[in-house]
């Protein structure tokens, strides 16, 4: 945070209440885009009562940009903040420039140190995002903005995650290190309890996403496709099985109108096939979409 005074204010007072919510040790992080594609901030509003789904929808929004990409559990996090930038005389009088920037870094164990979790979180750093801090108590920790509560904004540039392979001595692991944005006021961070929050925040997931391959269509009147995750062997992915018609979404890409279809799971585990009730338009384009909680997932085709 760089220099600046209230001429007007003296000192403050230093009163304190006999108890005080206080964050503790940081165990997840929720990464959230700071700005959605229709130009909205991405942050709570604290005006609004909290009900048992507030967050939960967050984590499963159908927009990406609004999204909440929650991250975690860390091991091993510090959360170092560098030294205060002066301009000192010879006289060894000191001036004060700006404050030392706060940085985070932390070790993702067991299912998260994979080669593919990696790809998801390098290209996170394309995108200006903030987070809000997870304690090991589940509060939820962001920056107050009036009747809002904003994630905590990231430099960027300077998320970098790295993969660390076993040794004889020492797990797999993901190593997570970035800066906060070198402006960001921390006088201004609060914390929403798992009781205010209806929820203890260390529970929540992201999603997993379902990816489609094996694509082929039977002229107008069907689509067949493999639908796996992006986990597994190079030869074996994990596979999405068991969805059933109500767990997709058939639209006209165009128009976004839902089209009546049946998506029955062949003998082979994880292949489906998408029948609609009517032909599909040659030249048209449609799209399929996972409609179920805890997953994301689409493919757009011409009929």
């Amino acid at each position: 945070m760089a220099i600046g005074c209230n001429c007007s204010a003296g000192l403050s007072n230093t009163g304190q209440p006999n108890c005080v919510t206080l964050q503790s040790v940081t165990s997840k992080l929720i990464l959230v885009p700071l700005k959605a594609n229709d130009g909205t901030l991405n942050r709570i509003t604290l005006a609004t009562p909290i009900t048992a789904t507030t967050f939960t929808s967050l984590t499963n929004h159908l927009d990406p940009s609004k999204r909440w990409y929650p991250v975690g559990a860390f091991e091993n996090v510090e959360m170092p903040k560098a030294d205060s930038i002066f301009e000192e005389a010879n006289s060894g009088r000191k001036a004060f420039l700006r404050q030392g920037v706060r940085s985070f870094a932390g070790e993702l164990w067991s299912n998260y140190a994979t080669p593919q979790f990696l790809g998801k979180l390098l290209a996170d750093r394309c995108v200006a995002f903030g987070v809000y801090i997870i304690d090991v108590n589940g509060n939820l920790v962001g920056s107050n903005d009036g009747t809002y509560l904003s994630p905590i904004p990231v430099d960027n540039a300077s998320f970098d995650p790295k993969l660390m392979f076993a040794t004889d001595s020492t797990t797999g692991k993901i190593m997570v290190a970035f800066d906060f944005d070198r402006l960001f006021d921390e006088s201004t961070l609060w914390i929403i309890t798992p009781t205010e929050g209806l929820i203890d925040f260390n529970i929540l997931t992201g999603l997993m996403d379902v990816n489609f391959t094996n694509i082929v269509t039977s002229g107008l009147t069907a689509f067949t496709f493999k639908a796996v995750l992006s986990y597994g062997t190079a030869i074996n992915p994990l596979l999405y099985t068991g969805a059933l018609t109500t767990e997709w979404i058939l639209t006209n890409y165009v128009t976004g109108v839902v089209l009546p279809a049946t998506t029955t799971e062949t003998s082979v585990a994880g292949t489906y096939t998408i029948t609609p009730t009517a032909p599909f338009v040659a030249g048209t384009q449609y799209k399929l979409r996972v409609n179920k909680v805890g997953f994301d997932g689409a493919r757009i085709w011409t009929a």
